[in-house]
């Protein structure tokens, strides 16, 4: 996910246990890319210079590739990969050598397989269905060298748990992209701010700050190669250029302006190499 862009429906009982749902992409990305063609981009954004939410949604995903130092060659994992369009930049862009998305919904996992084979990357790119906490790259490609992800604050359980895992998984070189909403230490105190991430399916774990993440990610073997601030090009560009209507887009204008104003939400970009 791709986008932290909401999607909350509740828990459902199969054979008498309470599942959790699979997190997925929330709206119609139509709503979003109006006039792109063949887009179908769900993230919030990386705006400054851009003339479209599809070119805003390219430039973020692509900064992730750079913070991850993609190139040539990499076996690439991508978790909360949405409709697949960061999957086809990896491949065409970069020139990765293959790519492995992670999605938990089935029914958007076959939208996505579809579109790879239109694409004609049916070579390059796969995916697998499952939870991303529930599978470590190493599972999905035993020459995996790195690990991207965009927007996925709302998609794990929890985002540190996942980010240790992942990171332990690398080989020595290995590499991590990541872009997602970090929150002031206060944040989690706030009544306010956990309501309005209940709403828009952000765990109250993954209200971390910058700082919890880099340690997570020292912890796990890692150092810290790109660390960007980016709240203004990716939280403030959101919602003053997106125009979409409905109340997921409208319920995660109103988190985001409301934490910026108490200066509890930024956006981060980082990256970072296993030891």
């Amino acid at each position: 996910m791709d986008a932290p862009v909401v999607f909350a429906p509740g828990a459902r009982d199969v054979s008498g246990v309470s599942q959790q749902p699979a997190p997925r992409p929330p709206i119609d990305p139509a709503s979003l890319n109006v006039g792109a063609q063949d887009s179908m981009w769900t993230n919030l954004g990386f705006w400054p210079g851009a003339a479209s939410y599809a070119e805003a949604a390219t430039a973020l995903a692509f900064r992730v590739g750079q913070a991850a130092q993609l190139r040539a060659g990499d076996v690439v994992v991508d978790y909360a990969c949405g409709y697949g369009d960061s999957l086809r930049l990896w491949v065409e862009r970069f020139g990765v050598a293959r790519v492995i998305g992670v999605e938990p919904d089935a029914a958007l996992a076959r939208v996505v397989r579809a579109r790879i084979v239109d694409w004609g990357l049916a070579d390059r790119i796969s995916i697998e269905c499952e939870r991303a906490e529930r599978i470590s790259p190493d599972s999905l490609a035993a020459d995996v060298s790195a690990v991207v992800c965009v927007d996925g604050a709302y998609h794990f359980e929890s985002r540190r748990k996942w980010l240790l895992r992942s990171l332990q998984a690398l080989p020595s070189g290995g590499r991590l992209g990541i872009a997602d909403l970090v929150f002031a230490a206060r944040a989690a105190g706030s009544w306010r701010i956990a309501g309005l991430a209940r709403l828009v399916n952000v765990p109250a774990a993954n209200l971390e700050t910058t700082d919890e993440l880099e340690t997570t990610i020292a912890g796990a073997g890692a150092r810290v190669r790109w660390s960007e601030g980016a709240g203004e090009a990716v939280l403030d560009g959101f919602c003053r250029n997106v125009s979409a209507r409905g109340l997921p887009i409208e319920l995660t204008r109103r988190m985001i302006r409301f934490a910026r104003r108490g200066r509890l939400v930024d956006y981060r970009i980082i990256g970072c190499v296993r030891e």
